[in-house]
């Protein structure tokens, strides 16, 4: 059992001896940004989408068309009492047509749905952007700290067991009781659980940031102890929330959701509206000489152009344009009512997480005093055990103290970076700068922390 679990820790703690090339958060976005499906289907979704205002253009530009033909054909004609009257019958010619709306309001409207539809496709790509930093940053420090807990785990059975071993020596000299070593044999089978818990927990981890980058993340670099904790600026809720009321990308999709809803809305009352358009066409046609019962008759060119002012008037339409209009309207309804509805939700959300980022602050430097006073503990522990004033359980409960300590001050503060970036995303203001910036609180594992 022994040596089966060194075999998967040095597996699975490979990033512990870190190099140099350890993979660093700007790097891990840079991988995502190629290979995240999610991303990727993102700006194709914008591309797809941002063609619909070019096909919304197009409809009141002229539309021009040209055509060519080439005809062959043979007449007889074969009168009772007659010899039979064969003759050829060949065409050729071109013409042009040239078709113009002047008003129409359906398509004019259609134009404006355009332009609010590409807007919309150009909010949700930046949404796209920023929420794949905060997946990544997720992911990334989920691994991280899947890492340490791991590393908890393990020094914290490697701890149990050398009290363990203690435990059975002082037992067989006669020094202690069968208890001591009943629980302390205990609290060692509890460990290698936890421990197996934990690989699994960092094995998944890792999958879960392969999945986005398309790269097994075997070494990262960590965060230095001493990041910058950086307080929100303004410290002013209201003001938070204002400007995620004024960015959030999400919640500005769903404001030109509204205005594409309006312009189909005002677009479908176009069916009782006159429409006006321009016809303009010019041909050329050429009939080859042939004969004919008359006599020969010669090859005729001939040219025919006009311009035409088409006026439609509807009239009744079997209430075909009464139901569009009705049923636009209720779309336009639904889109103010989701757009109502993810205000909330934005409203909600970036007052959460600047309280969430507050408490973050805290709750790092409160990890941090908790890891001092803990090795404090641990040590006073200790020296009464080697004073025969305090016993193995009192050292193993110090010991898991300490443990538990270190690896809630990395939880916080890995928690405290992804929630930095999460205020910004609500914010709409998170962008590659945020990137570079956090990417200055990273080490490799290797150099020596402050």
């Amino acid at each position: 059992m022994k040596r089966i679990s060194k075999n998967i820790i040095s597996l699975f703690l490979l990033s512990s001896a870190g190099t140099a090339s350890a993979l660093d958060f700007s790097e891990a976005i840079s991988l995502a940004q190629q290979y995240d499906t999610t991303f990727q289907a993102a700006y194709a979704t914008y591309f797809a989408t941002i063609e619909t205002s070019s096909q919304a253009t197009s409809a009141v530009l002229p539309q021009i068309g040209f055509n060519a033909f080439i005809q062959e054909g043979r007449t007889e004609i074969d009168r009772v009492g007659s010899p039979l009257t064969k003759s050829d019958n060949n065409n050729d010619g071109y013409s042009i047509n040239l078709n113009q709306v002047i008003f129409d309001k359906s398509i004019f409207e259609e134009l404006a749905r355009g332009n609010a539809i590409e807007a919309k496709a150009v909010a949700d790509l930046e949404a796209a952007k920023q929420d794949t930093i905060v997946r990544v940053a997720t992911a990334y420090f989920n691994v991280l700290t899947a890492i340490d807990s791991l590393e908890t785990a393990t020094a914290e059975k490697k701890a149990i067991g050398k009290q363990l071993e203690q435990s059975k020596e002082r037992f067989n000299v006669g020094l202690s009781a069968i208890t001591d070593v009943k629980e302390q044999q205990a609290s060692y089978d509890i460990s290698v659980a936890d421990e197996i818990i934990a690989i699994n927990s960092l094995s998944n981890n890792r999958e879960a940031l392969r999945v986005i980058i398309n790269t097994y993340p075997d070494e990262l670099k960590i965060a230095r102890e001493d990041i910058p904790l950086v307080v929100p600026e303004p410290m002013d809720i209201d003001a938070w929330q204002d400007k995620a009321l004024q960015n959030n990308f999400t919640l500005l999709s769903t404001k030109y959701d509204v205005e594409a809803a309006q312009s189909a809305y005002n677009g479908s009352k176009g069916g009782h509206y006159p429409t006006l358009s321009l016809n303009a066409s010019y041909g050329v046609t050429n009939s080859d000489p042939r004969e004919s019962s008359f006599g020969p008759i010669p090859g005729i060119e001939s040219t025919d152009s006009k311009i035409l002012l088409s006026l439609d008037i509807p009239i009744y339409s079997g209430g075909f344009t009464s139901s569009t209009v009705r049923q636009k309207l209720s779309e336009l309804n639904l889109a103010k009512a989701l757009q109502e509805q993810e205000k909330r939700r934005t409203i909600a959300l970036a007052r959460s997480a600047y309280l969430t980022l507050e408490a973050d602050i805290a709750t790092v430097k409160a990890r941090k005093q908790a890891v001092v006073s803990t090795q404090s503990s641990l040590d006073a522990t200790m020296a009464g055990y080697d004073a025969g004033t305090r016993t193995s359980v009192d050292v193993l409960l110090s010991q898991r103290l300490l443990y538990s300590s270190q690896r809630d001050y990395s939880v916080a503060r890995y928690a405290y970076i992804t929630n930095s970036l999460k205020l910004k995303q609500i914010a709409g203001i998170l962008g590659a700068n945020d990137v570079i910036e956090i990417n200055k609180w990273l080490i490799s594992r290797t150099a020596k922390q402050p």
